[in-house]
């Protein structure tokens, strides 16, 4: 593993004065793929459109974003141009938003190329059948010519990853990016990840709440609750022994078992997630925690190397016993 590509540090987000992001900090290397998982409303798809500056003006951001050397967030509105989509790429959650309805998506493609690079239209052409055909699309000069309204969401979905692969970023933050596909195309894209990442030292984010996928194609997992990070180690770690009780509750709720195709019987978290807005006094967690103790209560934990040589936001990490998926 190389450098670090992408550092984030103590990155504080509000949008119109509600804090939605709290003291979040983790890194990336060169050739890394992480992932970065937690219910609905924890922060991931935030924590990624923040990381390419896509917020709306009402946003307010402390802390620093580092990528490649660049601070992304005093980086001017060129500098980030000239990142985004192509050092820096993003494969958003609902393709169909995000792909223009009214032009062939081969232009879209091409104009990505066209933005950063000056390579003749028949070799991006060319690039582009060749991701298409990756992606598990048939026929991809056809598919070139095609609207939105004429394929499917998984065939849009995966334009929209040869659309972020094209001109070959050196971090790709993926938001779900095999949700809508079956299982088999599910596999292709994952292999492919898995392939450029070794290939080419392609670092990934990978934002999900599939843990079967997540396990498959990352290194590392980053876990984040009510807009904080409460956990940050090796995913076989994490899998086998948690060290935080909120990623032990998600593989507890999991029906996938990991080590085999077959489902197993689940339980659900106890509560609702809390609103990072008005969180709860000190641990974020106790509120739904099985073991929580008074000082869970009274104290907020920091985050803290754990024994596992990965990073902790729990109090009692060092005295539970937790067991991950059953071998």
């Amino acid at each position: 593993m190389g450098d670090h590509l992408l550092e984030v540090d103590q990155l504080h987000l509000a949008i119109g004065g509600t804090p939605l992001l709290a003291d979040l900090s983790f890194t990336v290397a060169e050739g890394e793929v992480v992932g970065l998982v937690g219910e609905s409303g924890s922060g991931k798809t935030l924590t990624g459109l923040t990381v390419m500056g896509l917020l709306p003006p009402e946003a307010t951001v402390e802390g620093t974003i580092t990528f490649a050397g660049t601070d992304l967030l005093t980086a001017s509105p060129d500098q980030l141009r000239r990142l985004r989509g192509n050092e820096l790429s993003m494969i958003f959650q609902e393709p169909r938003a995000s792909l223009h309805p009214a032009r062939p998506v081969g232009r879209q493609i091409l104009d990505v190329v066209a933005a950063h690079e000056n390579v003749p239209k028949a070799q991006a052409v060319d690039r582009a059948c060749d991701l298409l055909s990756q992606v598990g699309l048939p026929n991809p000069r056809r598919t070139l010519t095609a609207y939105t309204h004429e394929l499917s969401g998984g065939m849009c979905q995966r334009i929209m990853i040869a659309m972020a692969l094209v001109c070959r970023p050196r971090l790709l933050i993926a938001d779900e990016p095999t949700t809508a596909l079956d299982v088999t195309i599910q596999a292709q894209i994952i292999d492919l990840l898995h392939r450029l990442a070794e290939e080419r030292g392609l670092a990934v984010l990978l934002i999900s709440h599939n843990l079967g996928v997540v396990s498959e194609l990352c290194s590392r997992v980053i876990t984040l609750y009510c807009g904080q990070v409460v956990s940050d180690t090796r995913t076989d770690n994490l899998l086998r022994r948690p060290r935080h009780p909120y990623p032990w509750a998600l593989l507890q709720a999991s029906t996938v078992d990991l080590d085999s195709d077959d489902t197993r019987e689940w339980t659900g978290i106890a509560g609702a997630p809390a609103n990072p807005a008005r969180p709860p006094a000190g641990c974020r967690f106790h509120p739904r925690c099985p073991h929580r103790r008074d000082a869970c209560v009274e104290a907020v934990p920091d985050l803290v190397p754990d024994d596992d040589n990965g990073l902790t936001r729990c109090l009692r990490h060092r005295e539970l016993e937790l067991t991950g998926v059953p071998a």
